[in-house]
């Protein structure tokens, strides 16, 4: 009876599946995962480009709006994924030129004015968007953090 039960090939191939198909299903996951943090990453970037154009311009904010919060808002609408904006954390600081980088404490925060030198700070605190995403990250959650640099326009004041 037992030789028998080892001659019959019915169900080999579901035994296979369940061997190789949960590594592949989880290999999946995690590759779901690493692009949907590469487009998080992507989509801030061009957010926080978009945004930083409009304060370079001098710009006063629309009705309602501090200038940090309608850059905040202008990175949100930019991305074009639906980004969590209580994640979001957008600091600015302003220097009087590429060379005060450098010193400790030169800086100050804000926007800037005309001509200043801005350094943007983008700081986004990502979800997992899978179980396996959310289990493989301290607290379920990515920092994705940018730096942008920008030189504001010469625009009267």
């Amino acid at each position: 009876m037992v030789a028998g039960l080892l001659r019959c090939r019915r169900g080999a191939a579901a035994l296979d599946f369940a061997a190789a198909g949960s590594a592949f299903f989880v290999l999946l996951l995690v590759l779901i995962e690493g692009c949907w943090q590469v487009a998080v990453g992507a989509a801030l970037d061009a957010g926080t480009r978009e945004a930083s154009r409009w304060a370079a311009m001098g710009q006063a904010p629309p009705e309602g709006y501090t200038a940090s919060g309608y850059m905040t808002e202008l990175i949100l609408k930019s991305s074009g994924l639906p980004l969590d904006g209580a994640a979001l954390a957008v600091t600015a600081r302003s220097f009087a030129g590429f060379g005060a980088l450098a010193t400790p404490g030169a800086g100050t925060p804000g926007l800037g004015a005309s001509g200043d030198v801005v350094q943007y700070t983008v700081v986004y605190r990502s979800a997992g968007l899978t179980p396996i995403g959310r289990a493989l990250m301290s607290l379920g959650l990515l920092q994705i953090q940018l730096v942008t640099l920008v030189k504001n326009e010469p625009y009267p004041k």
